[in-house]
């Protein structure tokens, strides 16, 4: 996987021609954005190996996770009606997509219960190495995964959560609801799952990671953006990231960030930011 992936843009290609690899999206995203993540692919002459696509198929019903998305797309995902059919939603997403497998298939959040949460995730487990190269979840906390693994016969390959500079400073509440936290690294850590990270610059957590101080500080020292700054955070502790921009020139730095080091004293600084 990647260490830069980019998830919802109006062009997916752009990425990978600047030389990206990594391409994020989802059911819930809309069949326009898998679409064009699938163009992008087939039409890149990119062999399709080298080319990381992750998707992601809703666990419903979900009260707490579904009602922060557009009830429009998600009105069937809501508490109360039965839950949803995984293989078909696979079946869907990976039709729309147009590939023959994704790298990375994800349930998006977890259920309203454990049981259905359980259910839903060993519909997946079958697809592995067929449809799926491999399977995780997303916005699973340290605790909700500590009783879900036990449950499952594969263990995640991935955890996908919101996380950034500054992510203990989230004005949502309870934040640690959606695994947004460093006891969620460290217990992912310690299952042998790679913690993913999407939102990067604070958009879940409602934080301003572009102009925190000490993101800027460091940025003025290397004479780089603060995005590149927060970004590199990220990808310097092995943190595979999802980011998005419509804007060529962004993209380039973003893949630029990765030629950037950071010194441990400010890696520090930027963990207790």
């Amino acid at each position: 996987m990647p260490l830069l992936n980019m998830g919802v843009v109006q062009n997916h290609s752009v990425w990978l021609e600047l030389g990206g690899r990594g391409l994020d999206t989802a059911l819930t995203y809309g069949v326009k954005d898998q679409a064009d993540v699938g163009r992008a692919v087939r039409e890149s002459g990119i062999d399709r190996s080298e080319v990381f696509v992750t998707t992601k198929v809703p666990c419903c019903p979900s009260e707490a996770f579904c009602k922060t998305y557009d009830p429009g797309v998600l009105r069937q995902c809501h508490q109360g009606l039965p839950p949803r059919n995984y293989t078909r939603d696979v079946e869907h997403t990976l039709a729309t997509i147009g590939l023959s497998y994704v790298d990375l298939l994800l349930l998006h959040w977890p259920c309203d219960s454990m049981d259905e949460s359980v259910r839903a995730y060993k519909e997946l487990e079958p697809l592995v190495g067929v449809t799926a190269r491999t399977i995780g979840v997303s916005n699973f906390n340290a605790s909700y995964l500590a009783e879900f693994l036990p449950r499952v016969s594969v263990t995640p390959a991935v955890n996908q959560a919101g996380f950034s500079v500054g992510a203990s400073h989230s004005a949502r509440a309870p934040v640690s609801l959606w695994g947004d936290d460093e006891q969620t690294i460290a217990a992912c850590e310690a299952a042998g799952i790679t913690y993913s990270a999407y939102s990067p610059l604070g958009g879940v957590t409602d934080y301003d990671v572009l102009h925190d101080p000490t993101v800027t500080a460091v940025a003025a020292a290397h004479n780089q953006s603060a995005a590149q700054v927060a970004l590199r955070y990220l990808s310097q502790r092995g943190i595979p990231l999802i980011t998005a921009t419509d804007s060529t020139a962004h993209a380039a730095d973003d893949l630029a960030s990765l030629q950037l080091t950071l010194s441990g004293a400010e890696m520090a600084a930027l963990v207790a930011a």
